[in-house]
């Protein structure tokens, strides 16, 4: 998926481990959301998991995608500078 000039990709994934309020832990199914400066997907942005019922309501990639774009719109000023500082680095 290409969102604001970022790739994303979503891939499913079990038991991730969430903390209850009562401080015991739960295992969630979910998503693994990963962001990409490029389609070739050699420079990772971010990497973050969004768990049912907790980040997102339903065990969807349409719910997961919503989540990602969230993050992406929130984030994008702060991976905008992570490219820029890759590239410094890198050149």
């Amino acid at each position: 998926m290409l969102y604001h000039g970022f790739y994303v990709k979503i891939t499913p994934l079990k038991n991730i481990q969430r903390e209850r309020k009562d401080g015991s832990i739960s295992d969630c199914n979910g998503f693994q959301i990963e962001i990409f400066s490029n389609q070739s997907e050699e420079v990772t942005v971010d990497v973050f998991t969004a768990a049912v019922g907790l980040e997102i309501l339903k065990n969807s990639v349409c719910d997961a995608e919503q989540f990602a774009m969230d993050v992406i719109e929130s984030e994008e000023k702060e991976y905008l500078r992570l490219i820029d500082e890759y590239i410094l680095e890198n050149s």
